[in-house]
């Protein structure tokens, strides 16, 4: 799990730079996502897969569980890492 918080801008070509600390845990690519408050959320594939599993535990007649499951998932990918720890997004 990644503990803290990171301000960044893309580059001109729309990436993003992983901070160093957190390249090893990612294996060379991270799950990105849209978060809450205009912040971006970015996982290791294990963490990711746990993350997934307790979202499809939410009561899917609830709309909000609904609205946010959607929000999360719709807004997911996969993005590799190039050597300088840049992710394209």
């Amino acid at each position: 799990m990644f503990i803290g918080e990171f301000r960044h801008s893309l580059d001109n070509k729309g990436r993003i730079i992983v901070p160093s600390r957190f390249r090893e845990e990612l294996d060379g690519k991270v799950i990105l996502t849209r978060g809450l408050d205009t912040c971006l959320f970015g996982f290791a594939e294990g963490e990711w897969r746990n993350q997934e599993q307790k979202l499809t535990t939410l009561p899917m007649t609830m709309a909000d569980g609904r609205a946010f499951s959607r929000l999360f998932f719709s807004g997911a990918s996969e993005c590799e890492l190039d050597r300088q720890g840049r992710a394209l997004i």
